[in-house]
């Protein structure tokens, strides 16, 4: 399989696509037929859904304890997360994580980079519009990917300088690391926008969820996402039609324009592009996306906790109960957890006691472990409940994520009224409306509704990174290293730049 930046390479093309009995073919019939394709880009977003990247490490493993929205473990429990939440990357422990977390993402990016070699010229006969539906979602999640990998590894983007060197950002299937050299940041940026545009604009005029929206709490596990004629002759197609939100789809790239935006600090195209997925509707004028709200979680008994009505694009791991819940979440002692009495100020509970995030232990709750008579406070958002409506998904971009870039990049006057609707869905009431007063009481606030809302997906630290904080107030107090915002790249990348 192929790693950079690591001590494997690849072997050989057979074994290029290592992810599951199901895709693991050659690579001269992968790319023969119009099936191959699909199976060659499942195999891409099966490798995103493992522990190694949004599955566990880029998610909710890594930046969760660079953030310390986890209590630190002991060094003896588990050393690298103990060096990471000291900031200690000179630790081989971390040094070893970091190394792992980079080369799985070049990794997911080479495999992209072939397909699109090889689609963009393929006598294939496709149907419908599906080879360009696949080169709209290829583009689109290259640039995400990109885009993760610099909020990582890239400089604060605050003062950041443009001529700074970055990261590599790869066009290319290459299994030459020498050939991986960093660009500039705004070499990188420039490339991280002009894929996003391609996909805009290819995925526009043939991605269904554009006219049809999200359906439904019964979604089919083994849906077709793709394009077919037929969806020129459906209104309204159903999730078992389109289960787009796992697949890089049309509002998925204009979220990632608005991340992309907010990132560098263009607050009036951050504004636009999150409220474009804000207002999104769909042919007959309803929202293809909807705040999760309380009336939702109480109404369906089973359903599941990560709110996939939101979900811009999430990834699928069909292990997650034994490879992430038991292991991380319910095993005595479990590695992601916090203090209850650091939870209660965290969710302000003493304030907020309706809020539908903790009320009813619904994220966080004393539960036995697993194989012991022990009990844990442990976190809820991923134990599956029966609901196949976001069963196995992990969320990497939700709509909430749009509310909150206008939030903090809109005028006071344009935010509040969409600040008070994402309250409410919350079940808070909105008298705390008054008190945002300025861009500083408002950064004070989304300190707090970031780290409540994205608790185990990984995105506090971007926040603190994105702000430049010196100090984090919780848990408990601490300095923030300098340097700290800037995760090292690999010596085996660095010492070919």
């Amino acid at each position: 399989m192929f790693l950079l930046g690591a001590t494997s390479m690849m072997t050989s093309c057979s074994d290029w696509l290592d992810v599951s009995p199901k895709t693991e073919v050659r690579e001269d019939d992968l790319f023969s037929s119009e099936s191959g394709y699909k199976n060659a880009i499942s195999g891409v977003y099966i490798l995103l859904g493992q522990k190694a990247l949004y599955g566990v490490q880029a998610s909710m493993y890594v930046p969760e304890f660079l953030a310390h929205n986890w209590a630190t473990p002991s060094e003896s429990k588990a050393p690298d997360a103990f060096y990471l939440a000291k900031n200690d990357y000179k630790n081989s422990n971390v040094e070893t994580t970091l190394d792992n977390l980079w080369s799985n993402y070049y990794n997911a990016i080479a495999q992209i980079n072939n397909i699109l070699t090889n689609i963009e010229s393929s006598k294939v006969r496709f149907s419908g519009k599906n080879k360009e539906m696949m080169t709209g979602e290829l583009y689109g999640l290259r640039a995400f990917l990109h885009l993760d990998i610099l909020r990582f590894f890239g400089p604060v983007p605050d003062g950041a300088s443009g001529s700074v060197s970055c990261i590599p950002y790869v066009k290319d299937f290459t299994t030459d690391v020498a050939k991986l050299k960093s660009e500039s940041y705004d070499a990188v940026k420039a490339d991280i926008l002009a894929d996003l545009d391609k996909a805009e604009v290819i995925l526009k005029d043939c991605d269904p969820l554009v006219k049809d929206r999200l359906s439904g709490d019964s979604p089919s596990d083994s849906n077709s996402p793709y394009y077919t004629e037929d969806s020129e002759k459906t209104s309204t197609l159903t999730d078992d039609e389109i289960n787009r939100q796992l697949h890089f789809n049309y509002w998925a790239v204009l979220g990632a324009k608005a991340r992309y935006y907010y990132w560098i600090g263009d607050k009036q195209k951050a504004v636009e592009y999150a409220q474009k997925v804000i207002d999104a509707k769909d042919a007959q004028g309803k929202p293809v996306f909807t705040l999760c709200d309380e009336a939702y979680l109480s109404s369906v008994s089973n359903a599941n906790r990560i709110m996939k009505s939101e979900h811009l694009f999430g990834v699928y791991n069909s292990k997650i109960n034994d490879e992430i819940v038991q292991d991380y979440y319910t095993k005595a002692d479990p590695l992601f957890t916090q203090k209850e009495e650091y939870t209660k100020v965290a969710y302000e509970v003493s304030v907020y006691p309706d809020d539908s995030r903790y009320k009813n232990g619904r994220y966080w709750s004393v539960q036995s472990s697993s194989g012991s008579a022990n009990t844990d406070f442990q976190f809820m958002k991923y134990f599956q409940k029966g609901s196949r409506y976001g069963a196995y998904t992990i969320p990497v971009m939700r709509l909430s994520e749009m509310y909150f870039i206008v939030f903090e990049d809109a005028a006071l006057a344009e935010m509040k009224p969409l600040f008070s609707q994402w309250r409410l869905a919350r079940g808070l009431d909105a008298s705390i409306d008054n008190t945002l007063t300025s861009e500083s009481t408002v950064l004070s606030r989304m300190e707090k509704e970031w780290r409540k809302e994205f608790m185990g997906e990984g995105q506090m630290f971007f926040f603190y990174k994105k702000h430049n904080y010196s100090a984090y107030t919780w848990p408990t107090s601490y300095t923030v290293p300098e340097d700290a915002y800037v995760l090292p790249k690999p010596q085996s990348q660095t010492i070919y730049e």
